[in-house]
């Protein structure tokens, strides 16, 4: 199986040291590429990794504009792309997965997607019992990014958004291939927004604010049945239709 486990970072190479690289220690380095903004970026990560990992420079800065970058250049059949800072994968019963499960778990992923005709699964991604449910659905759920595989194959899906660049995702490929796997029973332990570094640091929290109000606007005026957007105390977010059908033939 041609995989590629995909990380994109900024500026944290202790963080992915000591969280997703630790969390991937199962699966073989040639697999893992570590994918950084620029030439000083990478003689860090190069250093702080001991030449350890193939890493390779995207001259981007979004998460949007770096996923597309990724998708755009590897030669992988199935790309993996998995946040700098994920500390575990837990499943329903509150059970960390270990390094060799969450290898399994990316493995059977893509064959279990390809089986069912799709391109897009995920997880959960959400650490909370309440929406962890022991069962994989096609319908149309949200495929978080920080936890996704995406079988490379026809019609390549680029996002022209940076933040919520994950429901784009989520919806285009519901459209284009009739459904989006997702294993319900499993959630990423993260602190996005709570570590120094990362891509999100590249805006201040007003600017970032500003883009997700943006960018919720234009899904919505994309996907007007399938998304809605909900207020918060700070910015916005969004929530997919679950019971969304398709009208016709996938696209």
């Amino acid at each position: 199986m041609s995989i590629e486990i995909a990380i994109p970072t900024y500026d944290r190479p202790h963080k992915l040291i000591s969280t997703t690289l630790k969390l991937l220690e199962a699966v073989p380095d040639n697999l893992i590429t570590i994918y950084v903004e620029n030439e000083e970026q990478y003689l860090i990560y190069q250093e702080q990794l001991n030449h350890q990992y193939n890493i390779v420079i995207t001259n981007t800065t979004g998460i949007g504009e770096k996923r597309n970058w990724i998708k755009n250049h590897t030669k992988a059949k199935y790309l993996f792309q998995i946040d700098d800072d994920i500390y575990a994968i837990k499943e329903w019963n509150g059970i960390a997965l270990s390094s060799d499960a969450v290898y399994d778990l990316i493995k059977n992923g893509f064959k279990e997607c390809e089986q069912r005709g799709l391109r897009l699964w995920g997880i959960c991604g959400y650490n909370n019992h309440f929406y962890m449910k022991n069962t994989i659905t096609t319908n149309l759920k949200f495929i978080i990014g920080n936890f996704h595989g995406t079988i490379m194959t026809g019609e390549k899906i680029l996002s022209p958004i940076d933040t919520f660049e994950d429901y784009y995702n989520t919806c285009t490929h519901f459209l284009k291939d009739g459904g989006v796997m997702r294993y319900n029973g499993y959630g990423t332990k993260t602190k996005f927004f709570k570590e120094k570094g990362g891509l999100q640091s590249h805006y201040s929290t007003t600017d970032r604010l500003l883009q997700e109000s943006e960018n919720a606007n234009k899904l919505i005026r994309l996907f007007p049945r399938m998304i809605r957007v909900v207020k918060k105390e700070r910015g916005v977010d969004l929530r997919l239709n679950s019971k969304y059908k398709l009208d016709k033939s996938p696209l």
